[in-house]
């Protein structure tokens, strides 16, 4: 593309240099640092949203190194840089964010932004840019309907989205690489976890283990799996917003849609409020009240953990193993059936194992990079060997729940052969072991239940548990 040098060229920032959006960054770093901040956010609105840019940036702590800048507008802003031609940076973000990212990057000569006055959006941005530099005496580089205005005062209209402007009939593509309908919808998904919802099979295992399941009793966990699915969705959707400066330094969490600005912020705050309207309104209507209250708990717990309680060491896993818990107890209220404390205690140590387990492969994975503090964790790295000891240590002792559960004396109302269940406790006992023993020679995905899933000796042991227990019936 040939542009003429003299020119100043003004580059928008919010979804042109960056695939992410200024404002939604510093709205989530409030939530996750300080939250209560937000309780003024209408009050600060009221005033204008230049006044709400202002108050949310001055809470938030936005890492300007890892944000998701677009290389091919950053390649060609800073080509033209090198060539000696002055740029700008016109955006209508905050102007101390804006002035993070022309420190951090270091290639433009002036930052004109919004400040607690002006938002400087749309036609004010274009006033701005045509008394500074005069009608036609700019190129502007923009990505949406809001830089219309500034695209029709510019002497070449440049956009990095791939769209067409009646109005601008000079608009010129920078080559930017657009997100086709296809890739969006994998980002949703993967936003979403759908694979995750293999954890709300808990839900099965009291009318399983009660030996109670029917068409009635089928349905009614199938809504309550249904339920409990849309709110954890939503549950790693808020994870995921809150997550976004560390997974940014993470090799692999850095792909996930919001961190990379495949999905913006935006979207993520709709998809979190319309999986736990929907899921919650289904636990509403189509289930007992008890279960309401318990689906009621497992939201605030999950906003909890997203907001403090993961920055807690061991406190962050004992709330991790809880909302297992809480699937099986949900699974007993939507079915009307008593749960065991056999049951709750075997699931606590089982959870409290994964959890552990989903620690360590990250704190082993910070420790090979010669990190010291996990980011977005309250641990360090040389606690590796300790979490490991703890975790293999909860597995051997669902093992030993399930070993003195199969000589209670109420389990002959169940099993006419209760000694054969303590044949599944080496099965658990070789299945756990072996698990760890490949997190610790880094050989399992960072993702318990991913790493679970897709190991086939899984499956193979499930289905010999599952040939014991008939054989117990």
């Amino acid at each position: 593309m040939q542009v003429t040098s003299s020119r100043v060229l003004c580059v928008d920032l919010d979804g042109t240099l960056v695939a992410t959006d200024l404002l939604w960054e510093s709205l989530v770093s409030t939530l996750r640092r300080a939250p209560w901040r937000l309780l003024a956010a209408p009050f600060w609105l009221v005033r204008g949203r230049a006044c709400l840019k202002q108050n949310l940036a001055s809470g938030a702590a936005v890492d300007f190194a890892t944000l998701p800048y677009r290389p091919e507008v950053l390649a060609f802003v800073n080509s033209e840089h090198q060539r000696g031609r002055r740029v700008v940076l016109a955006t209508a973000a905050h102007e101390s964010l804006a002035a993070g990212v022309s420190k951090h990057l270091g290639i433009f000569f002036d930052v004109i932004a919004s400040d607690g006055v002006t938002n400087l959006k749309g036609r004010s941005k274009a006033a701005a840019l045509s008394s500074r530099f005069g009608a036609g005496n700019f190129d502007y580089i923009g990505n949406d309907s809001a830089d219309i205005p500034c695209w029709e005062c510019a002497a070449e209209a440049i956009t990095t989205a791939p769209i067409r402007v009646a109005r601008v009939p000079n608009l010129r593509s920078l080559d930017a690489k657009g997100q086709g309908v296809t890739s969006y919808g994998r980002a949703l998904l993967k936003a979403l976890r759908p694979h995750q919802w293999l954890k709300n099979i808990l839900i099965l295992v009291p009318v399983l283990a009660a030996h109670t399941l029917n068409r009635e009793t089928g349905i009614t966990a199938a809504l309550a799996f249904i339920s409990f699915s849309l709110c954890a969705s939503g549950g790693y959707v808020l994870n995921d917003l809150l997550d976004v400066t560390s997974d940014r330094l993470h090799s692999r969490k850095r792909n996930r849609p919001f961190a990379s600005g495949r999905l913006p912020i935006s979207t993520g705050v709709f998809l979190l409020l319309s999986t736990w309207i929907v899921g919650f309104g289904v636990a509403a209507i189509l289930l007992p009240p008890a279960f309401v209250v318990i689906v009621g708990i497992y939201l605030l717990t999950t906003a909890a953990y997203s907001i403090r309680l993961k920055r807690e060491p061991v406190l962050d896993v004992m709330v991790l193993a809880g909302l297992y818990v809480i699937r099986v107890l949900a699974g007993g209220v939507a079915g009307g059936i008593p749960v065991s404390t056999w049951l709750l205690a075997f699931t606590l140590f089982v959870s409290l194992s994964l959890a552990f387990l989903k620690r360590f492969i990250e704190v082993s994975e910070h420790k090979a990079q010669g990190v010291v503090d996990v980011p977005g964790r309250g641990y360090r790295t040389d606690d590796a060997v300790w979490l490991h000891s703890a975790g293999l240590s909860s597995a051997f002792l669902a093992s030993v729940v399930l070993a003195i559960y199969a000589n209670n004396a109420d389990i002959v109302r169940l099993y006419s052969h209760p000694d054969r269940l303590l044949l599944i406790c080496p099965l658990l006992l070789y299945w756990a072991t072996r698990t760890w023993l490949k997190a610790h020679r880094h050989e399992l995905h960072d993702d318990p239940v991913v790493a679970v899933a897709l190991d086939r000796v899984t499956y193979v042991i499930a289905a010999i548990a599952a040939a014991v227990v008939l054989s117990a019936i």
